[in-house]
């Protein structure tokens, strides 16, 4: 159930409370209102918090999961020959005996980035 009164049929808003000359019955309304505003303010900020509590601790251990996931892969990941990586002339002649085409990330690894610089 709720408190408000019904709307009327033409669709205004009954401001006959605030229409009348006594002051401290007009404090008395605006107070009344700005106290109903704030608590459903609070009320819809608990109600936030309450929706979003249950999801927290699962959204957490997700991500850990993720994160575990991640640097594991990192770990593990194969990786290349440092013995290749020094010597770019035998692993282009490798190539080209092989009729390999490399691909830009071995180009990157063989001569260690764009510039070349060793």
């Amino acid at each position: 159930m709720t408190d408000r009164p019904p709307p009327r049929g033409d669709g205004r808003i009954d401001l006959s409370a605030i229409d009348s000359a006594d002051a401290s019955r007009q404090d008395r309304v605006v107070a009344a209102t700005l106290a109903r505003i704030a608590a459903n303010s609070r009320q819809s900020a608990t109600d936030f918090s309450s929706l979003v509590m249950p999801y927290i601790r699962p959204a957490v251990a997700a991500a850990v999961l993720l994160a575990a996931v991640a640097v594991g892969t990192v770990v593990l990941a194969d990786r290349p020959d440092p013995a290749d990586q020094q010597q770019p002339v035998a692993l282009l002649t490798n190539w080209a005996d092989s009729r390999h085409v490399p691909t830009n990330g071995e180009l990157l690894l063989a001569f260690q980035g764009y510039g070349g610089e060793r």
